[in-house]
């Protein structure tokens, strides 16, 4: 605790407060990239499988 409080006094309430909120989310915002990569990956099969049929429907005339 003693060594906390000497890098508040050393740099500052705002730069150590960053460093603590930086490694405690830093598993949160992995989680999120994964999750949206998740969703592009989702949305570009969709996309994939609307142009196939749309394709379709064009090659049917």
């Amino acid at each position: 605790m003693e060594e906390i409080f000497k890098l508040v006094s050393t740099y500052g309430f705002p730069m150590v407060l960053s460093v603590y909120l930086l490694l405690r989310f830093e598993p949160l915002i992995k989680e999120l990239k994964n999750s949206i990569d998740t969703l592009i990956m989702v949305t570009n099969l969709q996309h994939e499988n609307k142009l196939k049929d749309i394709s379709k429907y064009k090659n049917f005339n």
